[in-house]
């Protein structure tokens, strides 16, 4: 679940009201959770506060209470700047909500406190797998193979999005290799534009770039070292350097926007919709957007290193998945799978899919309605391969490498000094994940 986006307090707030106040499908008017109606009550949680997608949720709510009449379904998002805290506050207090939507790094916070539900038998009783694209539940639970805390039943896939008006004038094409973007970067800048967007310290577009670049550096097993805890190897940290060095030459030969100095990325879809820059690095989750901006906006896969390479992983990972609170009664636990079974429902796939979701539940989209932005983000991820958001290797990483890639933004560190920083922080947040 990566939609790091940070917002004004009075959005902040704006949106926590209408989320509470508006995500009223299946609930009782009154607001009591105990109405003495005899109805099983739910409450779930994520972090999808955008009004289209709590449209989509009171949706899904409706379609579940059609089947479910007896089942109160009480959805109070709260905004992805605040979400994994609340999810810790609220179990830590013995307060966690019944059905949360948890990403890796949050998956394995509430599972090392033995918070979350094991599903394993569920899922397979049920079918599950066999419903979603093939290695999606296990990528959701990578973590714990064989056994199953969350089912997902969307990806998060980052793409490059461009401005198609500025690509015609310059006579450009999606690049199919690193070489082309990097000829691409160079002709855009001598043009006079903004090659790509970075959202001032926010560093997202950035780190995003720097993982696609280690994927075409370093074979897989040795990112699932990376990532599963295991260490690093010498390939790894050749390619971690080699990467670091790459997002530095971008930035010292001006490819960035250099007069963006906000802190959570918020004026990127504005700088874009001036017509001025050319690219950005941007999740599934954007689409609605940057078709906001009124730009021609198309969509292509972060490029291989060649066109010759037998696998393409981008950044592309299960959202997240939903997950059960542990300590649900048998009646609870039942109506709350069913509720997580609706989400494989194709009525339910299709709204989630014509919103802007990307599902991993197998449905036929024939004759489903979608943009053409969407359109072209998910075909230029069919033939990539799912990458993980690296970020989520242990929890805390993410702060360390959005503070060395500030660093090598202000000529504070070298690409070399910013990774012995950065290997340096993950073996100590490995260690403290781990308890040692």
């Amino acid at each position: 679940m990566k939609k790091l986006k940070t917002y004004s307090i009075f959005f902040l707030l704006f949106i926590m009201v209408f989320s509470i106040a508006g995500c009223t499908s299946g609930q009782d008017p009154s607001g009591d959770a105990d109405a003495g109606d005899g109805k099983i009550t739910l409450t779930v949680t994520s972090s999808m506060t955008d009004e289209a997608r709590v449209n989509i949720m009171n949706q899904t709510i409706k379609i579940f209470n059609q089947t479910h009449p007896n089942v109160r379904i009480r959805y109070n998002p709260s905004p992805w700047a605040n979400y994994a805290q609340n999810l810790k506050l609220a179990f830590n207090s013995d307060s966690g909500q019944d059905i949360v939507y948890v990403d890796d790094t949050m998956q394995q916070m509430l599972q090392k406190n033995n918070y979350l539900m094991d599903i394993t038998n569920d899922v397979k009783s049920r079918g599950w797998i066999d419903k979603q694209l093939s290695g999606a539940v296990d990528f959701q639970n990578a973590r714990t193979p064989g056994r199953y805390y969350s089912i997902p039943f969307m990806t998060a896939p980052v793409t490059v999005f461009y401005n198609k008006d500025i690509f015609n004038k310059l006579n450009l094409t999606p690049p199919k290799t690193m070489d082309e973007f990097n000829t691409i970067l160079e002709k855009v800048k001598a043009a006079g534009y903004v090659p790509m967007e970075n959202g001032g310290l926010s560093n997202l577009p950035k780190m995003w770039s720097l993982f696609d670049i280690l994927y075409n550096k370093v074979p897989m097993d040795d990112i699932k070292q990376f990532y599963f805890q295991k260490g690093i190897t010498p390939a790894f940290e050749k390619g971690f350097v080699t990467a670091l060095n790459q997002i530095n030459d971008w930035s010292d030969k001006g490819y960035y926007r250099s007069d963006d100095a906000s802190i959570d990325g918020a004026a990127v879809p504005q700088y874009y919709a001036k017509g001025q820059s050319v690219m950005v690095l941007a999740g599934n989750w954007d689409i609605p957007t940057y078709e906001g901006t009124k730009i021609p906006t198309g969509a292509f896969a972060f490029p291989p290193a060649s066109a010759n390479t037998p696998t393409h992983p981008t950044v592309n990972a299960t959202d997240g998945g939903w997950a059960l609170n542990a300590k649900l009664s048998d009646e609870k636990k039942q109506a709350a799978l069913d509720f997580i079974d609706t989400f494989m429902n194709p009525d339910v796939v299709k709204l989630w899919y014509e919103g802007g979701s990307t599902p991993t539940v197998k449905a036929d989209m024939l004759g489903a309605k979608a943009s053409e932005l969407k359109k072209e983000v998910d075909l230029s991820v069919q033939s990539t391969q799912m990458g993980f958001f690296l970020d989520n290797a242990v929890p805390g990483l993410g702060d360390i490498l959005n503070k060395q890639l500030q660093l090598l933004y202000f000529h504070k560190a070298t690409p070399e000094q910013a990774w012995t920083e950065i290997k340096s922080q993950y073996n100590k947040l490995v260690q403290a994940s781990q308890g040692q």
